[in-house]
């Protein structure tokens, strides 16, 4: 059940990625800039689903790999896929992502819990 919760939640941070993409409205350097490192967290979390790891674990793991990246940022610019500059907010966005991932399968699991016979 657990792969399910997180091959849904992969296909709706790669969803919210590609509007990322294609937005071109009002707010978009906001919307590109941060929803997209939310949807990217999202997306590793989701990822690290194929481990037996705790929630804990993985939310801690993922946030080291978002810090990495935009730890890396100040001593190198690196373009479109990892970002060139480094930004704390994008911190508070990759923030974000993890706890929405985090409550995503807690919702989950409440629900699952929360009816009988299974």
């Amino acid at each position: 059940m657990r792969f399910k919760k997180d091959a849904v939640l992969a296909l709706v941070a790669c969803a919210i990625g590609a509007a990322v993409l294609v937005y071109h409205g009002p707010g978009r350097a906001f919307v590109r800039g941060y929803v997209g490192d939310v949807a990217a967290t999202m997306l590793v979390f989701a990822l690290l689903g194929v481990t037996r790891w705790s929630l804990r674990t993985r939310a801690v793991v993922t946030m080291a790999i978002a810090l990495a990246i935009e730890l890396r940022q100040i001593a190198w610019a690196g373009g479109l896929v990892l970002g060139n500059v480094f930004d704390p907010w994008d911190v508070v966005a990759y923030a974000v992502g993890v706890v929405v991932a985090v409550a995503y399968h807690c919702a989950h699991v409440g629900r699952r819990r929360a009816v009988p016979g299974q």
